[in-house]
């Protein structure tokens, strides 16, 4: 598998909570995980990708920063 299999957008306007978005983004994703990690994008500095990935292992989390 070469491509990313769920994704979620997440715009976090207050930059103290943050944290507790993504982690509770990615909560979500872990529960889907069978094979692949999880790949969290920065696009901005309130925006970020949250993904699936095979290009991540399983089990872990990987960021990556756009900025």
């Amino acid at each position: 598998m070469s491509q990313t299999t769920s994704r979620i957008t997440l715009k976090v306007e207050d930059p103290t909570s943050r944290d507790r978005q993504l982690e509770r983004t990615c909560a979500l994703l872990r529960k889907e995980a069978t094979d692949c990690g999880i790949l969290v994008t920065r696009i901005d500095h309130s925006t970020f990708e949250i993904a699936l990935s095979p290009s991540v292992a399983f089990g872990f989390t990987h960021e990556l920063d756009l900025l």
